[in-house]
């Protein structure tokens, strides 16, 4: 109980699921004299279990089992045999169960192994708990109710897991979704919207033109009309560029971020000076896109929040990426705010934006703030980065 109340902790704070299966494996070793665990979890295909966890169990026969390329479940575990909670299996050497991994596991020195499938609630195959052991050595019958109590934590392990996966995977398809609707809008707002503007504006001009020659008392009217035109355009214009960038998609960062920028040092009452590398070289659609919002976010942020009227925009590049550094000097982000449960009360919703951008593409996100400022900081994995091909691929030169 006091093994299970631990694992369970170590789920309910997060804990990677490979930790967890091994710290499991490792407890059934320990009450199993000879034994050597070892956890199978079925691939995203649906078609191999794969072994992922067991701290004991030798090294050389994970690696055989694994790159083996078999049917479903062939060689060790049927779901015919797997549908009951009795461990399946036998002598390695004879037990017709082994076949496929038999070569594999005498050159381990395994002579015995036992198998228990791993369901979920719904009675599907998750994975496979496997007690292997060493030659010359009967095994001893397992403790049925720490085996059934195993199986239960590593099913919990493994859903966990898969969960968290479907909402990471979910999360991602979510933020690409707005992506892509913020692009369609800002191309129809600059294609349609802002281009019967543009012939509505110059309408007017030609109506004020005509009316002041003749005259007509309606010029003041058709000159506030054209003003009022002039800052919808505006305005559309500016939106149409906050939705998504046109430049970046054509240009890449270093050109979208500067026009961005000037935008914000002539508009908003906050001075913000940018460092980066002349010429950088391009990312993916996505990290280009992510490093913008992360940036956009940031210095919405500083300009509603912080109290400073000054921020620092640094890219650099780094042994294993890039890093981009959002700095001011402000009165800092309250701990509530920076706490992951409050996002259910409406605040840091953008920190965990950003964060998730950053997951999504490997990397990590870093938050330092005092009275004094804040600096969010961001590492992009170097994998992001064009080749020269694909780089002049985007910019049509190919």
């Amino acid at each position: 109980m006091t093994t299970e109340t631990h694992l369970l902790e170590m789920l309910g704070r997060g804990a990677p699921m490979l930790e967890v299966l091994n710290e499991l494996c490792n407890f059934i070793d320990t009450r199993s004299p000879g034994a050597m665990s070892t956890v199978f979890l079925l691939d995203n295909d649906g078609i191999r279990l794969r072994p992922v966890a067991g701290p004991n169990a030798p090294k050389t026969w994970k690696e055989e089992i694994d790159n083996l390329e078999v049917g479903p479940y062939e060689g060790f575990c049927s779901t015919a045999e797997g549908q009951g909670r009795a461990p399946i299996g036998g002598e390695i050497t004879s037990d017709p169960l082994f076949a496929v991994h038999r070569q594999a596991a005498l050159q381990a020195g395994l002579q015995m192994a036992a198998f228990q499938p791993i369901l979920s609630i719904k009675n599907q195959i998750l994975g496979a708990l496997a007690l292997s052991y060493p030659k010359r050595q009967r095994p001893p019958e397992p403790d049925s109710e720490l085996m059934e109590r195993a199986i239960h934590l590593a099913a919990i392990a493994i859903e966990c897991y898969r969960n968290e996966q479907e909402l990471r995977e979910f999360s991602r398809r979510l933020s690409q979704s707005q992506d892509d609707e913020r692009r369609r809008i800002a191309r129809e707002l600059h294609d349609s919207t802002g281009q019967k503007l543009a012939v509505l504006a110059m309408n007017l001009a030609l109506v004020e033109n005509q009316a002041s020659s003749s005259g007509v008392p309606v010029n003041k009217m058709l000159t506030g009309c054209s003003s009022l035109t002039r800052e919808i355009s505006d305005e559309i214009r500016t939106l149409s560029y906050l939705l998504h960038p046109p430049l970046l998609d054509e240009c890449g960062l270093e050109s979208a971020l500067q026009m961005y920028l000037r935008g914000i040092n002539r508009r908003e009452g906050l001075k913000v000076e940018l460092e980066m590398p002349r010429r950088l070289q391009r990312l993916s659609e996505e990290a280009e896109l992510a490093i913008f919002r992360i940036i956009q976010a940031s210095l919405t942020n500083i300009h509603l929040h912080s109290g400073s009227d000054k921020a620092n925009v640094k890219i650099e590049r780094i042994p294993d990426g890039l890093a981009i550094a959002i700095s001011d000097h402000g009165r800092g982000i309250p701990s509530a705010v920076l706490d992951r449960s409050s996002v259910d009360k409406g605040a840091g919703v953008g920190i965990v934006g950003m964060n998730e951008r950053v997951n999504q593409l490997g990397g990590r996100l870093e938050i330092h703030t005092s009275g004094h400022g804040t600096q969010v900081r961001a590492v992009i994995p170097s994998r992001h980065f064009r080749s020269a091909k694909s780089a002049a691929s985007a910019a049509g030169l190919d």
